[in-house]
């Protein structure tokens, strides 16, 4: 309430505001003057008191306290520490949480210890910690609980969508890496596999890991969500057999690279077909090499791929490869077909095969071929024609030009197939001898030969029953009783007393001369 001239009661009593005493206190207590004293005012504390110069909530608080016995702050030490009344007024004051201590033993301690090196304790990192007194006298902290720590040491699963976890890990730590850590925390990172949306945890942890080790943290590491990796987690490297036909080695199908080709919602993908290491560098040392066409007449190649050339290998095989066509004979070759050919033995209903193979050795075109061939003749020669009827036109005083010789056509010629037996008259042939066949006469042997003996079997020969030299006698004998007959009846024999007619034989066979046999030496030769 102000008086007049801007001046309060408190300031006309003399009183003043004064700041608690109380460390960390930002209130004020009222300190009254004589004059105030004498008109009533209420008696200060006195300079004795230990709440002089305190506020009022502070005075009422001081008068509860009492030094008390803190636990000792190193775990495990079972040791206490008097926290005194004036700090726990301080600590109200500023309201600030009860504070840590050292019980008297552990000071002491932390006395006799002094500041070292040690390893970073972040994984993979190289770098150097300084552990300080206080750090070493609290190192014997135990492990964190399993349910606070367990979750941290899991990098999968659908957890992504609870609380983000920071590092824990204990240090101590290196400079650089302390000074990240409260930037890193637990991250979402998208499944590994091909067509999968959902998304696993990185771990704090693990990320400080990768940072102590000089790697980025982006990309981060390729990783399966949980289902992912109920389905395709189970993989491991495989021995897979060599693509190349003959080789028995394998090679080995890694694990990533089977994730590699894993899909979500798919089974576990196939091996893909490889070369085996060997293979592989005989494979690579080899050029495909051009050789010459099967057909003689050909002036063709054919390329001979370094794969059959490394099948041969495989296969102890060092020599030229089996001849081939060339492309044009090859086309050649699908455009003819097999033709059936009468067999060469006379009156044999079979027939063989002419193979397309044997008609283009042998030169036979297709008709394709011969068609394209005569289409372009017939266009030469028509312009020829037109060329020749251009250049007859007279001019006028000009004497008339000679007529020119008509060019006969040159006659294309045609490749006849081979004469050749049948398979049933090879057969015949391949399965018979030479037979001695006795005459019914003399008993001299007839030689009967494979070939005549076919040409029974087809019914165009009779089988014979007299020699030679018996049928020779037999002949003259007939001749000569025709001419005793013609003789007798000067105009011929009657009808009723001609000879019957001799039924046909087969030519008699080319007479073999056997070997004289040999006659035993004289007696005192």
């Amino acid at each position: 309430m102000s008086v007049g001239g801007g001046f309060t009661l408190a300031d006309r009593l003399g009183a003043k505001t004064q700041a608690c005493r109380v460390s960390g206190c930002t209130r004020t207590w009222l300190q009254l003057s004589s004059k105030a004293l004498a008109l009533g005012g209420s008696a200060s504390v006195g300079p004795d008191d230990p709440s002089a110069g305190m506020c009022e909530p502070c005075r009422n608080k001081l008068r509860g306290l009492r030094d008390a016995q803190r636990p000792c702050e190193r775990p495990g030490c079972s040791g206490t520490w008097a926290w005194p009344v004036m700090a726990q007024l301080e600590a109200f004051a500023a309201r600030r949480s009860p504070p840590r201590g050292l019980c008297a033993e552990c000071e002491g301690t932390l006395a006799s210890l002094e500041r070292k090196e040690v390893a970073c304790a972040a994984p993979g990192c190289t770098r150097t910690a300084v552990l300080t007194a206080r750090d070493q006298l609290m190192q014997a902290a135990p492990p964190p609980p399993a349910e606070e720590n367990g979750e941290a040491q899991n990098g999968g699963g659908d957890d992504h969508k609870g609380e983000r976890r920071g590092v824990t890990i204990a240090g101590p730590f290196c400079s650089e890496c302390d000074r990240v850590l409260p930037r890193i925390k637990d991250r979402a990172v998208n499944c590994g596999i091909d067509g999968c949306n959902r998304k696993w945890i990185w771990r704090a942890d693990e990320q400080l890991g990768y940072f102590a080790a000089g790697r980025p943290p982006d990309p981060p590491p390729r990783r399966m969500c949980e289902e992912c990796r109920a389905t395709f987690g189970k993989l491991l490297d495989r021995d897979v057999r060599c693509r190349t036909s003959g080789c028995k080695k394998t090679w080995v199908w890694s694990r990533s690279d089977q994730l590699d080709a894993c899909h979500a919602g798919k089974p576990a993908p196939k091996a893909p077909a490889r070369m085996c290491a060997t293979c592989f560098d005989s494979f690579s040392g080899l050029k495909d090499v051009e050789r010459p066409c099967r057909r003689s007449a050909c002036k063709g190649t054919w390329t001979d791929k370094r794969g059959a050339q490394l099948a041969r290998h495989v296969r102890g095989k060092t020599g030229d490869p089996y001849p081939r066509y060339c492309g044009e004979c090859e086309k050649e070759l699908g455009d003819l077909q097999d033709r059936e050919i009468s067999c060469k033995t006379e009156n044999c209903p079979g027939t063989w095969t002419w193979k397309s193979e044997q008609q283009l050795a042998a030169g036979v075109k297709p008709k394709k071929m011969l068609e394209l061939e005569a289409a372009e003749e017939a266009k030469a020669e028509a312009a020829a024609q037109a060329a020749a009827a251009a250049s007859e036109i007279k001019v006028e005083g000009a004497p008339p030009a000679p007529a020119r010789k008509k060019k006969h056509r040159k006659r294309r010629r045609e490749v006849q197939p081979p004469e050749r037996r049948c398979s049933a008259c090879a057969e015949f042939l391949a399965a018979r001898k030479t037979l001695e066949i006795p005459c019914s006469q003399c008993a001299t042997p007839i030689y009967w030969p494979p070939e005549s003996q076919l040409q029974t079997h087809l019914g165009n020969w009779a089988m014979p029953s007299l020699c030679g030299a018996c049928k020779r006698d037999g002949i003259e004998a007939a001749r000569k009783v025709a001419r005793e007959a013609l003789r007798a009846h000067p105009f011929g024999v009657p009808e009723h007393h001609a000879e019957p007619p001799q039924p046909v034989e087969a030519p008699p066979p080319p007479a073999i001369e056997e070997p004289a046999p040999e006659t035993p030496p004289a007696e005192g030769a």
